[in-house]
């Protein structure tokens, strides 16, 4: 456990058929530029190695193993002996391995037949090569690492350094987050629940609910964003339900104990502006003649 918390972390496991490796890696190099270590058994096995254990070695030293499923994929030989490696891996590792799986659609429209061993786990059916590779990233335990500046990077263009925002959260994440990790044992279990039906999205975090049966496109935009800003900065973890379950991270909790004050429910965002809000809201009240306005200054009015 420990090699993979500090030695192995990055290296991920891309499991294929061999007539779909021009398309696996597009994905390897990609990954390769955000800092992952991706792991294709022909490249990353030496001349002699026997192969079936060469695959277990790779499953061990990852963090996570992406079986890309496609009308080339069968469940048969290798195939099958990295399914069950990688099950395997998921039962020992538990959070720490990532069995990811992606049925990917072909030419002719189809996507490829989920084998019998991986009915039990979840499933992205990604339209896009770009919607695939965030599904992956997404849902690998582990981050890139801090930033590091380019090497002989003469003629790239200069970018300039932004500070950082003091919130990078919206208020909709910030509420999701508060009750989810609330210190009150009769309200935050660290857990959150999004689902969707007919009847409009709930929002359950922890026991309570941040959003009920809600139905407004741009309310349901707000928490979505909410949701995915918390998960992009590790503050919860998506735990791949079909009813869409999260969970607070360290990180996570660590944010909420320096958040001071609590959101109140049920809540309905306001983007307005003041100077769009009604008159009557930002209306000053009546002042009576010799009394002081709002700057300090008197009125002397005329008497009636």
């Amino acid at each position: 456990m420990d090699d993979i918390k500090n030695t192995e972390s990055r290296k991920v496991f891309l499991s294929h058929k061999w007539a779909d490796k021009a398309f696996v890696l597009d994905f390897k190099q990609t990954l390769q530029l955000l800092g992952f270590d991706p792991w294709i058994d022909d490249d990353a096995m030496v001349a002699g190695e026997i192969l079936d254990r060469g695959i277990l070695q790779g499953m061990k030293n990852s963090c996570g193993v992406v079986f890309f499923i496609t009308s080339s994929f069968r469940d048969e030989g290798y195939l099958g002996d990295e399914i069950n490696y990688a099950i395997k891996q998921k039962r020992e590792k538990k959070d720490r391995f990532s069995l990811i799986v992606l049925l990917l659609k072909g030419e002719d429209g189809n996507t490829g037949a989920l084998p019998d061993l991986l009915e039990p786990y979840v499933y992205k059916t990604p339209e896009t090569d770009l919607e695939a590779l965030r599904e992956i990233v997404r849902a690998l335990p582990v981050r890139v690492g801090p930033t590091e500046w380019r090497e002989n990077m003469l003629d790239a263009p200069y970018v300039p350094i932004v500070e950082p925002a003091a919130s990078p959260l919206s208020q909709e994440a910030i509420d999701i987050l508060k009750a989810a990790a609330s210190k009150a044992a009769a309200s935050g279990n660290g857990r959150i629940e999004y689902v969707k039906s007919r009847a409009g999205n709930t929002i359950l975090a922890g026991e309570t609910q941040v959003i009920a049966h809600e139905r407004d496109p741009r309310i349901l935009a707000l928490y979505d964003g909410g949701i995915i800003d918390l998960c992009d900065l590790g503050y919860i973890q998506d735990l791949g339900s079909d009813r869409e379950t999260f969970k607070v991270t360290r990180e996570g909790y660590q944010l909420a104990d320096e958040l001071q004050v609590g959101p109140q429910f049920p809540r309905t965002p306001s983007r307005l502006p003041v100077s769009l809000e009604s008159p009557q809201a930002s209306a000053s009240p009546p002042v009576a003649p010799g009394q002081e306005d709002q700057n300090g200054m008197e009125l002397n009015l005329p008497s009636a």
